[in-house]
């Protein structure tokens, strides 16, 4: 598996990213590592991202266009892992952009480690000079993933041989897709390496999920926290607590979202408040920081209350 030839398909789910299009397709044929294929999926658009993707499709041969009525950016990237011919799997989001040397960056680390992901960095860290870090063992890669931030949620910002996909797919119909499938993706490797250097550029939608104002759909983070757990619990019962823990960081996100829209929605608010009561004191031994264990004691006792206290920390601020 780990030869001078592994070809490289890079998944492109688009949807109305006219704006920021070129720079993404730009990066992705930019590259330096020479045995890519990328897999634009145009999810139904209705801006010029269809044009856009026509224009670079038919100069690249390296280029495959699939055009699909929209059904969301997982049915899109469901589609790219399906066509994909590539020994290795990478993402990247119609609405950023990557260095020139992503992809030969992530393939190097991967042949130097013999790793089954490796991740790159969207945001500068600095590790005392280290330039990476191999994590070996199935049940060390998942404990690093859900006690630290080194391996981030999202699907983007990794190389993945193709062969963990096999019966892996992102839920459609679902938001926070990333969270419902890494951990699996993580459980059948069996070592990960985590690189630092900065080589994807996210870059925030103003449009986007991540901006929207509350609604229930936003409880779907707190359902793959749940969906995690059970698997965790299962499978690898000695690190339950951090399962419980990345629980309670869902809940806690759900508040604060809430809070920020200035939305209380009661529905919600019942299924969280168990969670808080089943859950709360693993978060406390957890990694987070002290006004997300202070917020989650309060929450335990009144998630209003605990949004009234994060509404009063933000006005201070």
């Amino acid at each position: 598996m780990y030869n001078d030839f592994m070809k490289v398909s890079i998944i492109i789910p688009i949807y109305n990213s006219e704006n920021y299009l070129d720079k993404c397709i730009g990066s992705a044929v930019s590259q330096t590592y020479d045995d890519i294929e990328i897999i634009l999926v145009n999810d139904g658009s209705t801006d010029g991202s269809g044009n856009i993707c026509n224009a670079y499709a038919s100069k690249d041969p390296r280029i495959r266009l699939i055009n699909q009525k929209n059904a969301g950016v997982s049915s899109a990237r469901n589609r790219g892992l399906d066509e994909a011919s590539g020994d290795l799997i990478t993402f990247i989001d119609g609405d950023d952009h990557v260095e020139s040397d992503y992809v030969e960056y992530l393939v190097s680390l991967m042949k130097k480690d013999h790793s089954d992901i490796v991740c790159c960095q969207y945001e500068a860290m600095n590790k005392n000079g280290s330039s990476s870090r191999l994590i070996s063992g199935t049940e060390e890669c998942l404990k690093e993933f859900l006690a630290s931030n080194e391996i981030s949620v999202s699907v983007c910002c990794k190389l993945y041989k193709k062969n963990l996909f096999d019966g892996i797919r992102m839920p459609e119909g679902k938001r926070f897709e990333d969270n419902y499938i890494l951990y699996r993706l993580i459980a059948g490797s069996h070592s990960v390496t985590i690189g630092y250097q900065k080589k994807y550029n996210y870059v925030p939608n103003p449009s986007g999920f991540i901006n929207e104002a509350y609604s229930k759909t936003q409880m779907d983070i707190v359902d793959a926290a749940m969906e995690q757990r059970e698997f965790i619990v299962k499978n690898y019962p000695a690190l339950t607590g951090l399962a419980n823990s990345r629980v309670i960081y869902a809940a806690n996100r759900c508040l604060v979202k809430m809070a920020d829209s200035r939305v209380y929605d009661a529905d919600s608010v019942q299924r969280l408040k168990p969670l808080y009561k089943e859950y709360g004191k693993d978060f406390l031994k957890g990694p987070s920081g002290r006004s997300a264990k202070r917020f989650s004691r309060i929450a335990r006792i009144s998630p209003k209350l605990a949004m009234n206290f994060y509404n009063s920390i933000k006005r201070e601020r």
